[in-house]
């Protein structure tokens, strides 16, 4: 009994003692976001917040970005309220930091924001929202924070129809069938789109395939996308023309690819003009960048003379071309005039806001001559 008593006085004693360590070795956690001031007296704390502060204005680093256009946030729109931040300091806690912004500089800085990303991308821009966000961020005294300005835009603003484009001269056949198919495609975020991938399985002829990739390939060229891989039709059908001109073979995988180095999402939309003609649209975030695509002639290909012998042709054939000679007559009617083919570089002008034009080239196409051919009937004298 003496041996339990004098264990349970032991172990109160030790307990006892190590609670008053423990308590008077607690350490003050007294905060400002990552401000310290637990080592200090309350009378410290004016001196000590207001050179901190300036110090993490000097560092911190806020931004909005849109696409590939960024506006760093000038910190000093936003007034330290020392005042009301030492109102509302309790001891041992993490305290938040105040803040406050004029009128003045809140319009100005409105006004900036338009005018860096564009009055008609940012006409529905949530100001109140963005507001409360840079002061929440603020008043916890965030080193980087970067706003994407698509988050305080109206939803209607992903909707914009950025380019559209007919093909026309289609059977009706190809445009119903492609109609029932497919009439929404999505081209992903930073993301190589490959047409292939996308409605490779639907039963679509080469064809209608190819139909689809052209009107694709002509809403595409006036935007940022880029590293276009594709074949052409070296002989073109009715529908097809300069950039708009994409052959698909699903068995050779002959695919049409290209990359978005967006951070969003953009939609196509196919639709029916009347039974001849499909409308392809690009829609989502409008670009600020202006892209202009253009083809550029580089060198001319010669076509060949082809003569077929006709005997049926005389000099009493309407439109006949008489050539005589010393030996014979020649008679030649012209069946098919005489193209010459070409290859073109299309060449994309970049311009952003403020900056000097930039041209890259995009692709380049082959259009392939249409040879002259003529009936010929020779005839001895």
């Amino acid at each position: 009994m003496i041996t339990l008593i004098v264990l349970l006085l032991s172990l109160t004693f030790a307990g006892l003692t190590l609670a008053v360590f423990s308590i008077a070795n607690t350490v003050d956690q007294t905060s400002v976001g990552f401000i310290y001031l637990g080592n200090y007296e309350e009378d410290q704390f004016g001196s000590i917040l207001t050179r901190e502060i300036n110090t993490w204005k000097q560092n911190a680093d806020y931004r909005i970005e849109y696409q590939d256009y960024t506006y760093v946030i000038d910190l000093d729109v936003l007034e330290f309220d020392l005042n009301q931040t030492l109102t509302n300091i309790n001891r041992d806690q993490d305290n938040q930091a105040y803040f406050v912004i004029s009128s003045t500089n809140r319009l100005d800085l409105q006004n900036e924001i338009i005018a860096h990303f564009t009055s008609p991308i940012t006409s529905t821009l949530d100001v109140n929202t963005f507001f409360e966000d840079l002061l929440s961020d603020f008043s916890d005294l965030r080193n980087r924070k970067v706003y994407n300005l698509v988050d305080y835009l109206d939803e209607s603003v992903e909707q914009t129809i950025i380019y559209q484009s007919e093909i026309n001269l289609l059977l009706n056949a190809d445009v119903e069938k492609i109609i029932s198919e497919v009439t929404n495609i999505q081209i992903s975020a930073n993301e190589r789109f490959s047409l292939l991938d996308k409605i490779g399985d639907l039963p679509l002829t080469n064809e209608q395939m190819s139909i689809i990739a052209s009107g694709i390939q002509s809403i595409s060229v006036n935007t940022n996308f880029s590293g276009f891989i594709f074949e052409q039709n070296y002989t073109l059908p009715v529908w097809a023309g300069p950039g708009q001109n994409v052959r698909i073979l699903k068995v050779n995988q002959f695919d049409f690819t290209f990359f978005n180095n967006f951070d969003y999402d953009y939609q196509i939309e196919i639709s029916k003009t009347n039974d001849t003609t499909l409308e392809f649209s690009l829609i989502g975030y409008p670009l600020i960048t202006s892209y202009n695509t253009v083809p550029v002639f580089q060198v001319e290909i010669p076509f060949q003379t082809i003569y077929l012998d006709n005997e049926s042709i005389d000099d009493l054939t309407p439109g006949v071309i008489v050539t005589e000679t010393d030996t014979e007559y020649i008679y030649q009617l012209l069946i098919q005039t005489g193209v010459p083919g070409q290859v073109d570089f299309f060449i994309r002008t970049e311009t952003r806001l403020g900056e000097t034009p930039v041209s890259t080239k995009l692709f380049d196409e082959e259009t392939l001559p249409i040879n002259a051919i003529y009936y010929q009937n020779i005839v001895e004298k």
